[in-house]
């Protein structure tokens, strides 16, 4: 493992390979993510306080009550919106001269690390929709893969067109220093399959 390698944590890197770059997912998504928390909280403390008052009479403990409640409601709220940052700050993609990893952190304890060779890369394309992916430049950057493996999609990609074209010029570079493993990953390809598949 190289210097660079080991600064960015990347363990499964070959020694042969070379990190090109890392991609965090966009800041907006993280705006989005506590738009949606916290409207979602402002709506459900009002439902509470509005079933609250209407079923008991409005008396000092009525208030501690609410009071409780919206204390209970708010640690609530800051907890989800510190376990979300964390979830999304762990999803990257990672290119390196041989590969493409994509590590999605969907959950607290699940995680999905998911490799594709360069050889099997077939189209890169990048997309941003809406006026807020223009103004702010992030959006979707998939990668097509070649045979029945799934596509990369990795959402609020910063700089999209960049990235993609960083992907785009270590796949030629791949194809013109291997062309053999390029061939190989054709030939896994064009298998031909009998009749009872």
């Amino acid at each position: 493992m190289d210097e660079a390698s080991a600064k960015l944590g990347i363990e499964g890197l070959a020694k042969s390979e070379t990190m090109l770059t890392e991609i965090r997912r966009h800041p907006f998504g993280l705006v989005v993510l506590y738009f949606q928390v916290t409207v979602g909280f402002i709506l459900s403390f009002g439902l509470i306080y509005f079933l609250l008052t209407t079923a008991f009479s409005f008396d000092g403990n009525t208030t501690s009550i609410i009071l409780l409640v919206g204390v209970v409601v708010v640690a609530l709220m800051l907890l989800i919106l510190l376990l979300g940052t964390y979830i999304y700050s762990q999803n990257k993609l990672l290119i390196s001269d041989k590969n493409l990893t994509q590590v999605l952190q969907r959950g607290i304890f699940n995680r999905q690390v998911s490799e594709l060779s360069m050889a099997n890369v077939e189209d890169v394309t990048a997309l941003r929709r809406g006026i807020f992916a223009n103004m702010f430049n992030f959006g979707e950057l998939r990668v097509e893969t070649a045979g029945e493996q799934n596509n990369f999609n990795f959402m609020y990609c910063p700089r999209p067109d960049y990235y993609g074209k960083i992907i785009l010029d270590a796949r030629q570079k791949f194809i013109d220093n291997d062309p053999e493993a390029m061939k190989r990953a054709n030939e896994r390809l064009n298998v031909p399959r009998s009749p009872q598949q």
